[in-house]
């Protein structure tokens, strides 16, 4: 089976026939194609289920060299056997896997088609066909294999591949009416069994509705997502597929028409799905959901007053609650109506989240002091949260630069919340590096107890300062944990260097490519001591080699 190893075995083969067979892979994902069935297997005999289990082992093993003489081997032994058909089929894709498509094609598949015609492995055969063609770039041949596939073995999982297959082909050609028709078949037309044919089938389904609402079709893409997708799932799927389709076709003048068309088709859709009673609490939680996705839609396809419609519908039927004026209040925030947004956070039944809200609309703006403001009204009503509201206060003028007000929230809040030490500590020592208080940030980064990331902070800010000696010793700290030691290497070269040092930035620079030949970091080694230092070496020496 053509997996995902195989992709890194064809890279050679050229850029475009990678691209080909990158959007396929998912087809093989389940691994069925290549497996013989439990039902199958029983009709083996016990000497051929031994031969046959020896050539999967080294298959699953990926020794395709050694798999394929095993495979032969069944075929010449048994090739009267249930099996014979399976056997010559893999032995084929071992052949891909060693990279000889043309023996796969014409003394596997082929031979498979031959000589086993009515088995189970016929109509994969001819699939692989198809794929080796497109593989190597032979679209022509790819597009015709495939088609003999659904042509021939309509009701085969192979045709299905086939088809999913031609919707890349299709693509390459940049044939739009040959890659609805393969969609439409795939939706409307394939039995979907349980695996790859229903999940591919689904993936159509997508496909093709999203391709109705790029072209202003909304009826058709509801009715494809409607095949995949029904119930109290549909509007969900219509939401989720519909918007990015709405907001690249409102962005253009031209297709501003095809937006709003599309948006009104698949809102009705939505509401249709709405129950008149909401007597009961799941069709009401359900009529709020969908509402709200109504909302989004009518936001994607930039129609401001259909969007404050719809809110105000849903705020008069289902009351003032928080999570609608959030959610409204947001919208409003996207246009940049700040002050329309305020309005909506002001009339939180939770008061201190409201004005929390407020305060962060302000922090969006850059507007500092009025942020703090409401912030502060929020911890005079929500005690409880003081050290919550005082951590937002700090974060805010860390925001702006001011860093002694920054440090004195977080001061405060070592006071009052004691539980989480380590938080505003952490949070005060990064406040001083950001504002270029190095010394005071080294003094709180000291304090915490998370090594090795205190440590690594210290060490920076000594570096900052000049202080290469301090800066050393603690990166040396550093490299006692294990996962953090080829980057502490490489600051401590990196040091040297800063430090003037060298002949020491030299030595330690090898140093990370000797001890750490495949780490990231022994590669910008390697790469700096050749571009700066003109030094060449071999990462991890004559060993290595």
């Amino acid at each position: 089976m053509l997996r995902r190893s195989l992709l890194v075995a064809v890279a050679g083969w050229g850029l475009f026939a990678w691209m080909l067979v990158a959007t396929a892979t998912p087809a093989f994902a389940q691994g069925k194609i290549d497996e013989l069935a439990l039902d199958r297997w029983k009709l083996l005999r016990e000497a051929e289920r031994h031969q046959l289990n020896v050539a999967e082992k080294y298959y699953r093993e990926q020794q395709y060299k050694i798999a394929l003489g095993e495979y032969e081997k069944f075929v010449a032994l048994y090739e009267k056997s249930e099996g014979a058909s399976f056997a010559q089929f893999k032995w084929a894709i071992c052949q891909i896997h060693l990279k000889k498509i043309n023996t796969a094609i014409s003394d596997g598949f082929q031979t498979v088609i031959d000589y086993w015609p009515d088995s189970v492995e016929a109509p994969n055969a001819a699939f692989y066909i198809g794929r080796c063609y497109k593989e190597t770039g032979d679209i022509k041949k790819a597009k015709k294999a495939y088609q003999q596939v659904v042509s021939k073995y309509a009701d085969s999982l192979a045709a299905v591949y086939s088809l999913s297959d031609l919707i890349d082909v299709s693509t390459v050609e940049e044939d739009v009416e040959a890659r609805v028709a393969v969609w439409r078949k795939l939706v409307f037309e394939i039995k979907r069994t349980p695996g790859d044919a229903a999940n591919l089938c689904n993936q159509a389904s997508i496909q093709l509705a999203q391709h109705y609402f790029k072209t202003g079709s909304p009826t058709d893409g509801v009715i494809s997502l409607a095949t995949t997708w029904k119930d109290n799932q549909f509007p969900y799927y219509v939401w989720a597929y519909c918007r990015t389709p709405i907001g690249e076709l409102a962005a253009e003048p031209k297709t501003k028409d095809k937006a709003d068309k599309t948006a009104d088709g698949c809102v009705a859709s939505i509401r249709e799905k709405i129950q008149t009673d909401l007597s009961k609490e799941e069709d009401k939680k359900n009529a709020r959901e969908w509402s709200y996705y109504i909302a989004d839609i009518q936001a994607f396809s930039r129609r401001e007053e259909k969007v404050v419609e719809t809110y105000q519908a849903i705020l008069k039927q289902f009351g003032q609650e928080d999570a609608t004026l959030q959610r409204f209040g947001d919208y409003y925030k996207a246009i940049l109506k700040y002050d329309e947004a305020r309005k909506l956070y002001n009339q939180f039944t939770v008061r201190p989240d409201g004005l929390g809200q407020v305060a962060y609309s302000f922090r969006q703006q850059q507007k500092w002091d009025e942020a703090v403001t409401y912030y502060k009204q929020a911890a005079g009503l929500d005690a409880t949260n003081q050290a919550k509201w005082n951590g937002e206060i700090g974060q805010t003028y860390r925001e702006a630069h001011r860093w002694k007000e920054a440090v004195d929230a977080f001061q405060e809040n070592l006071k009052i919340d004691s539980a989480n030490t380590e938080k505003w500590l952490w949070l005060m020592a990064h406040t001083h590096k950001e504002g270029g208080q190095y010394k005071e940030a080294i003094g709180v980064f000291r304090q915490c107890t998370n090594f090795p990331e205190n440590t690594k902070e210290m060490a920076l800010c000594h570096g900052y300062l000049k202080e290469w000696n301090e800066a050393v010793i603690l990166y040396n700290q550093v490299t006692s944990h294990a996962p953090s030691a080829p980057w502490a290497l490489y600051q401590i070269a990196a040091t040297r260097e800063a430090a003037g040092e060298k002949e020491k930035a030299i030595q330690a620079f090898q140093f990370v490519c000797k001890k750490f030949p495949k780490d990231g970091h022994a590669a910008q080694a390697h790469a700096h001591l050749q571009t700066f230092y003109k030094i060449n070496v071999t990462l991890g020496g004559a060993a290595e080699e």
